[in-house]
């Protein structure tokens, strides 16, 4: 699954961006699906965000809640202030039956 994660769908988050005219520099939070941390830092590091970038790590408070993880760790960034509305996101699903789907998204 690490191996998976961090070489496929590092290359799906690269074509999101790409169709949706952004580069890793323009993406102020990533909030991948919250299973594991070193699948999180591996992906960051690979698709090179820079410091400026919000990293959603909500794995760490709240473990993995399944396909709640992204929605709950995009609300945690924004209730401390790290996130704001109108930041642009990169979001990355992914699960069983190696599944996955990721998208440019601006929070409301």
């Amino acid at each position: 699954m690490y191996r998976w994660a961090t070489t496929k769908l590092t290359d799906a988050l690269a074509q999101a961006m790409e169709r949706a005219g952004v580069t890793p520099a323009d993406i102020d939070v990533f909030a991948p699906h919250q299973a594991n941390l070193r699948i999180i830092e591996s992906m960051t590091k690979k698709l090179g965000f820079d410091e400026k970038t919000v990293i959603a790590r909500d794995i760490v408070r709240s473990g993995n809640t399944s396909a709640a993880s992204i929605p709950l760790a995009l609300g945690a960034l924004m209730e401390s202030g790290e996130a704001k509305s109108g930041d642009l996101a990169l979001v990355l699903g992914y699960g069983a039956g190696l599944t996955y789907a990721g998208q440019v998204l601006r929070l409301p």
